[in-house]
Formats: structure tokens, sequence, C-alpha cells
């Protein structure tokens, strides 16, 4: 079975008081895209007094994941929401398994603080033909909170720490938690080629079916181009305790102000052929967070 599966239990909120409890001692602080900051007149956004120009990264915001939480199309990512601002995306996944599987992932997030963001993923599997269960649909959803730790600032990249958990049909549910980085390289803010983010990270996974844990590395590149196009590959490594082919995918997001769209072929670990992905996004004042430069004193 190749959809990602659910939490079985209430356990993932010993993993989002260590979350939050790490980004309170961090400095605090949607489908907008990476790249440095600009204001309206392509230069720096700076404070009033002393300062120096120092180029600040926006976020990069992808949408929704095969996991739920937002990021590339299999992992999730670092940046959190504004704070105040809404988000929710949609996504379905079209495989040509012999269990003809049609997959559905769902999330809806809201920015608590510029560094803390809260929300809701789900996932629905419709199984037609399988050994171990009648056919139908099966569901499961549950909470999800995501801390930046460390902003995208000078050599420093952006690290955040997440968990979210999905119950509701035994056989699939699971809890995980993730800790990821992402370092995004500005190129020319008016070329074809804007910005170039890096994203990695590390995910755990406590699974109900099967019974084991699963725990990897995972990273990815995407190319921001004009008009809001992302390019996105990422790859995972392989778990010989579930997977059958080493986890990737490659595809393209559209990220709006307001909306989103993406699209991707994705091998989820057991896909033969790999997976077609389709997802559509949205979100009330997602838009890139412009941070001013802190200041500093001259000599």
């Amino acid at each position: 079975m190749s959809f990602p599966l659910a939490i079985r239990s209430l356990g993932w909120t010993k993993y989002v008081v260590v979350a939050v409890s790490a980004g309170l001692l961090s400095a605090p602080g949607s489908f907008a895209g990476s790249g440095v900051t600009y204001d309206s007149k392509q230069s720096p956004t700076l404070e009033q007094g002393p300062t120096v120009e120092i180029p600040v990264a926006r976020a990069s915001r992808g949408m929704i994941t095969l996991e739920g939480p937002s990021g590339m199309f299999l992992n999730p990512t670092t940046a959190t929401l504004p704070q105040g601002a809404l988000s929710y995306g949609y996504c379905l996944v079209l495989t040509n398994q012999e269990t003809d599987i049609l997959g559905h992932a769902m999330f809806i997030s809201y920015g608590v603080r510029d560094w803390l963001e809260l929300g809701v993923v789900a996932n629905m599997v419709n199984f037609r033909v399988d050994d171990e269960l009648p056919e139908g649909s099966y569901g499961t959803g549950g909470p999800m909170a995501r801390v930046r730790l460390i902003r995208d600032r000078d050599c420093w990249p952006e690290i955040s720490l997440g968990a979210y958990a999905k119950f509701g049909t035994d056989k699939f549910d699971s809890k995980n938690i993730f800790i990821g980085a992402s370092k995004t390289l500005p190129l020319d803010e008016k070329g074809f080629v804007k910005t170039v983010t890096f994203q990695g990270g590390f995910r755990e996974s406590w699974l109900e079916m099967p019974d084991r844990n699963t725990n990897r590395f995972y990273g990815g590149v995407e190319v921001q181009l004009p008009c809001n196009l992302y390019v996105v590959g990422e790859v995972t490594q392989f778990a010989g305790r579930k997977d059958e082919f080493m986890p990737w995918a490659a595809g393209v997001q559209w990220r709006g102000r307001k909306f989103g769209v993406t699209a991707a072929i994705v091998q989820s670990g057991d896909d033969d052929p790999p997976s077609i992905y389709l997802g559509v996004g949205g979100g009330l004042g997602a838009e890139p967070v412009r941070t001013p430069t802190r200041p500093v004193s001259r000599p």
C-alpha cells in the first residue's frame, strides 16, 4: 500500500509539547514562494536606525504533501505560516497498481505566531481489490503542529520541528515527527531562474500496519521560475522494512498569493508504475513575510 498511514493514538501530544517549548526559546519571527525579500521598489526592507543591508530569504512555503503538512510532494518542509494566516490544501493520487487505489490527502492550518503553525491533516484511501481489507473507503485524520526554531538568515538555514497524527482506521493509524532544514540561494530576482532552495529533513513514523517503525532522511531541490512557478524534485531514503522502491517525486507547483495548483509523478515506495499526483490549495493572507534586517551597531 503506497499511501501515507495514520496515527494510532494521542501519543503525538508529547512531541508537540517538545516542539512548542523549543520554539519558545527561539526568536519569533500560503503558498507564496521563496527568494530574497524585496519591497515594491525591489530593495531590501530595512529597519529605521543604524542597519546594514543583509539579504533576508523569504520562507519557501510549498503545497500539500501526501503526508498532509505542506511541503514538497512526499515530505513536509520547514516554513510556518505568518501570524493570522489560514491555509488549506487537497490532493489526489491516481495509481495503476493491482489494488487500484485512489487516495486523497487534505489539510487546514493556521499561523498562531509567525513561528508556530497548528492545523489538521487527513487522508482517505479507496480500496477496490485487496486480500486484507474489504472494498471501500478508509479515512484517517488528526492534529498537526510545526514550530520554526531558526529563520533562514545569513549563513543559517531555516530549521523547524513538527509532529502530526492521523487516526480513525486501525490498520492505517500512525504517528509522525519530523525535523527539517532549508536554505534559499538567491540568483536573479528578475531573471529566468530566480532562486534555488535546498530542502532536507528526517522523519520518524510509528505505523499500525505494518506494525513497525520507519525512520528516514529526505532531501529535495526547488527552483523558482517566473510567474510564481516552481520545479520541485525530492528523494527519500529507502526503508527496506516497508518500501519496494526508493521513494521519489518530481513535478511543478504554481503558488499564487491566494491560490495554487500542483502536479507531479510520485513513487511513494511501492508504486508500480509510479503514481500521478494532482493538488490544489489556497490561503487567506498567505503571502511572503517581509522580515526587516536586524539592526547592528556601526563601528
